[in-house]
């Protein structure tokens, strides 16, 4: 680009075109440098959305867990009476009480 902005009655050292080369060179990097840093945050995006469906996932577990765990025990007897009381049986009453789950 530089050999395009040297006008004669700049010469004959040409600070003024060098200038503008220098100028031009610095943008060039400058771009150069953003357009990795895209690429970098695209790829750290991609990472932390795998990463953040892993957690989904073992919180649903946890979830299940807590199920598994009213299945047996106190909460149990806690399930069956709302299912009587509500006029539904026991697995309609956990399927209720199951409901949340994450989506990944």
């Amino acid at each position: 680009m530089g050999s395009y902005t040297w006008k004669s009655v700049w010469g004959p050292q040409y600070h003024e075109s060098m200038v503008i080369s220098l100028c031009s060179l610095l943008l060039c990097t400058a771009l150069s440098f953003s357009t990795s840093i895209c690429l970098l945050v695209q790829r750290f995006s991609l990472i932390l959305a795998v990463a953040m469906r892993q957690i989904l996932i073992r919180e649903n577990r946890k979830l299940d867990a807590d199920d598994k765990a009213v299945m047996e025990g106190v909460d149990r007897s806690r399930v069956e009476e709302a299912a009587r009381l509500e006029g539904i049986t026991f697995e309609q009453a956990m399927e209720k009480r199951k409901g949340f789950r994450y989506l990944y």
